[in-house]
């Protein structure tokens, strides 16, 4: 168009704004035609086509745009554009097949570093097949700002990838308080912690902006992870980082520190299994880790000096335990055994002493945390010391 005016984009958007339909397509036609990279703009003309119900149109401008989004690497706009597709004509069954192969071929190519939208989880590392199992089904849900999209205590039957947007995960605490965790974006997925422990939804995730989310539900998900193994594999990996985060969230110790704090902490710790009655440390012991419950039961206990086991606690699911001799380089003061088969998340001294290294503030407040619990034990134990007493005098 001619210097001073307004670009066809700019009078096809007016034109759309005022109803005008059919005008504002001409106009982005051309803007298309002078800019074919400009996908969104693109991505609207084929919306247009749709709402004037022109299907054949619409069809031939969203498969062009699929492809193009697919050459580029951009797999979840690509198959939320194929899901629109088939929305239009459920008997465009190759659309999927198509896109895998552009997909896979795409990251084959790519011989340097790739770009952070190759990075998805579920879909960068599957084989071509495997990709394209997994597109056929997915269903793609919009929702607005401030939605809800599932909310804690509900089902964990389906798990959601972000195509488009950003969602907040935020979890109740003490009756009615309610903690951020942290914000997803474009790429992440959610909803996997539900489907793995087969249980209820541990936070809420709600709209940050207009989202556009992926979902695969629990019963499909099973199906496709007996055929491919590999995708159970990846997903176990991304819940054992998301639950040690979710802990450090909202462990006394760990609460106050921001996303990226945690998150180099989350780096030093591993995930250990132990059986039943297993006895982790004794009293006397010299201090080499401390411990945070996954899932499971330990015991703290110890021995007055008749040889009577006196119980300090019993500890569960988020509980952290162990820091007590690492803070203050003294030896074990009690013992800790497991009462159930157990997953525990332990941090040695050298990742300990670097943490504390890194993050100053810390040590107070493991500090205030260990003295709360010495003082509790000493309750304890003098509590015990009376009951003795007693029984003596009966």
């Amino acid at each position: 168009m001619n210097k001073g005016r307004i670009s066809f984009k700019e009078e096809a958007l007016r034109l759309y704004s005022r109803g005008e339909w059919k005008k504002a397509i001409e106009c982005f036609r051309k803007h298309c035609i002078r800019n074919p990279r400009d996908l969104r703009t693109r991505l609207k003309m084929a919306i247009l086509l749709e709402r004037l119900d022109r299907k054949n149109e619409a069809v031939e401008a969203y498969r062009t745009l699929a492809e193009a989004y697919a050459r580029d690497g951009y797999l979840l706009q690509a198959i939320s554009i194929n899901k629109m597709i088939l929305r239009i004509d459920p008997s465009s069954k190759d659309v999927n097949a198509r896109l895998a192969q552009l997909f896979t071929e795409k990251v084959r190519g790519t011989k340097s570093v790739r770009p952070i939208h190759y990075y998805i989880p579920l879909f960068s590392d599957l084989k071509e097949q495997e990709l394209q199992s997994m597109i056929g089904h997915l269903q793609v849900n919009t929702f607005q700002k401030g939605s809800p999209i599932c909310r804690e205590g509900e089902d964990g039957d389906c798990l959601f990838v972000i195509c488009r947007g950003e969602v907040a995960i935020s979890k109740q605490m003490q009756g009615t308080k309610e903690v951020w965790i942290r914000n997803l974006r474009k790429g992440d997925f959610f909803g996997e912690f539900g489907f793995f422990t087969n249980q209820k939804r541990h936070a809420s995730v709600k709209a940050v902006s207009e989202c556009e989310i992926l979902q695969i539900s629990r019963s499909t998900l099973e199906t496709i992870v007996k055929t491919y193994p590999r995708v159970k594999e990846v997903l176990q990996g991304f819940l054992r980082e998301r639950v040690l985060d979710l802990f450090l969230a909202f462990s006394p110790l760990f609460s106050s520190l921001t996303s990226a704090e945690r998150e180099e902490i989350f780096k030093r710790f591993r995930l250990i299994k132990v059986p039943e009655k297993t006895l982790l440390f004794k009293e006397g012991d010299s201090p080499c880790s401390l411990y945070m419950i996954k899932n499971g039961e330990v015991e703290i206990f110890t021995h007055n000096r008749q040889g009577r086991k006196i119980c300090l606690g019993m500890l569960k699911s988020g509980n952290l335990f162990g820091e007590i001799s690492l803070l203050f380089n003294k030896p074990r003061m009690a013992y800790a055994e497991t009462t159930l088969p157990s997953e525990l998340l332990e941090l040695t001294r050298d990742g300990f002493e670097a943490c504390i290294l890194h993050l100053p503030n810390l040590r107070s407040k493991l500090e205030q945390l260990s003295f709360r619990r010495l003082s509790r034990t000493k309750e304890i134990l003098s509590q015990n010391e009376v009951e003795k007493a007693r029984e003596m005098m009966v």
